[in-house]
């Protein structure tokens, strides 16, 4: 497990769906921690319940949780040991950092990382 770096000031983090009901959508990431699953008991902040299954009651639905700070940009799975980061199985509670185009895989629904960079004006440098 490495470090995350620090992303550039302004970025914007979003997950695009590559496989699944609805490919090309996206999901904003937000601040702090955001939780990836479906719909469930607790809330979810990006639900993936439309993606596949649509209906289908879930006991745990938090797969996932993704952290954007000052520090970087990184997940770890909440113990259902679900989430496959670039083709890999992660095993829980260990925070792995995540990078532009990194593929993220819950069930059949594919996620790719995307990070827009706030590009900087003459007038700003």
């Amino acid at each position: 497990m490495s470090t995350p770096a620090p992303l550039p000031e302004g970025s914007k983090v979003k997950l695009s769906v590559l496989k699944g009901v609805r490919p090309g959508k996206s999901y904003a990431l937000k601040d702090g921690v955001t939780y990836v699953g479906r719909q469930g008991p607790t809330a979810v902040d990006v639900d993936l319940t439309e993606q596949e299954n649509p209906g289908a009651a879930v006991q745990v639905n938090r797969f996932a949780l993704i952290w954007l700070d000052k520090n970087g940009l990184g997940i770890a799975d909440t113990g259902r040991k679900v989430t496959l980061l670039n083709g890999a199985r992660l095993p829980s509670g260990k925070r792995f950092p995540l990078a532009a185009d990194d593929t993220l895989q819950f069930g059949k629904t594919v996620l790719q990382v995307k990070i827009k960079v706030k590009q900087r004006t003459a007038v700003q440098k």
